[in-house]
């Protein structure tokens, strides 16, 4: 079916080139459609508390063994961060199935594994497996999210702090986030449906922020050999744009537009983000079957396909399926580009 083809060759020949507009998202390029919700008065030692943890998981020297689990699956992680000398970095290792890394040296993101020859691109942090609620910007946040003090509990032997970051609409997804006391890190986080359907965790088992291994991570990566950067940027828009979307959620701006020539043809790719959460939407402008709409989901992860006006609009990213039919079937294009 020309649909599965379509989502495969965006997944094949734009994961990494989303990887690296997500790592981008803190610096949205337009203003957002729709007016932030008014905030009411907010307990400063919540906020606090938020740009304390994203700023210590930025800064911090540490590290820890946690686990992701999605409905039908667990996986654990081994994760370490060095912050030296005014750079950045850090180890991610899969401790589960065949032996997968990522490393970070600064603004240099490289990736090991089976299947697939050594690579590197730019970007200023590992995302893979990591909640994004650790690079949040709060203060941006707060206009669209509720914090809400949950108490306190026990995780990994450490006291925490619970905060719940509740969407302030119906179109995303929430969150509740476990912080430890003492270090400030993220210990755990919950995303979860609006009806409180556990979709992700991250669940931190073990923390160190002494341990050896730390005190020779940045030398030992500065002295390693990274695989060859690519290039996954798109071209520029050729022309004007000809289609224009009625509705997005409040808050989510767009970060990047851009061209791909893949093997189905020109692949039209828009980003956009909340800073929290993000989605893309892609353009086939070469399709005339009339495949209706179509779509998958796995965990918070969504994808949502229907034919307009002899195009195939595709939409990949963390947001409900609700959300996504909207933004799609409000998505409409001018005369010239009938």
């Amino acid at each position: 079916m020309k649909l599965f083809k379509t989502v495969w060759v965006i997944c094949a020949t734009l994961t990494f080139s989303s990887i690296l507009n997500a790592q981008q998202n803190s610096q949205p390029a337009l203003q957002p459609l729709g007016e932030p919700v008014q905030n009411p008065a907010l307990p400063a030692t919540l906020l606090d508390t938020l740009q304390r943890m994203a700023q210590t998981w930025r800064h911090g020297n540490y590290e820890m063994a946690f686990i992701q689990i999605l409905p039908n699956q667990v996986n654990s992680y081994q994760y370490r961060h060095v912050f030296a000398n005014q750079r950045h970095y850090a180890q991610l290792s899969a401790l589960d199935g065949v032996q997968q890394e990522v490393v970070q040296r600064d603004a240099i993101i490289s990736y090991y594994g089976n299947g697939y020859q050594p690579f590197s691109i730019k970007g200023p942090y590992i995302l893979d497996n990591i909640p994004s609620v650790v690079y949040a910007d709060y203060d941006k946040l707060k206009s669209y999210y509720d914090f809400v003090d949950a108490g306190k509990t026990r995780i990994a032997d450490r006291v925490a702090q619970v905060i719940r970051l509740l969407p302030k609409d119906d179109f995303r997804y929430q969150y509740v986030l476990w912080l430890d006391e003492q270090s400030h890190l993220l210990l755990r986080s919950d995303m979860l449906e609006r009806n409180g359907e556990l979709l992700e965790q991250f669940r931190v088992i073990a923390l160190q922020q002494d341990a050896i291994e730390l005190q020779t991570l940045s030398s030992r990566l500065d002295q390693l050999n990274l695989p060859p950067l690519i290039n996954v940027q798109g071209d520029a828009l050729p022309g004007k744009q000809q289609w224009r979307l009625a509705w997005l959620p409040p808050g989510f701006q767009q970060i990047k537009h851009e061209y791909y020539q893949t093997e189905i043809g020109m692949l039209e790719s828009v980003m956009f983000s909340d800073g929290l959460f993000s989605f893309s939407l892609y353009i086939n402008h070469n399709i005339e079957d009339k495949l209706g709409e179509h779509y998958w989901q796995q965990a918070g992860n969504t994808i949502y396909s229907e034919v307009l006006n002899n195009r195939e609009i595709t939409l990949i990213g963390q947001i409900p399926l609700a959300t996504a039919k909207r933004i799609v079937k409000d998505l409409s294009f001018d005369s010239s580009g009938q």
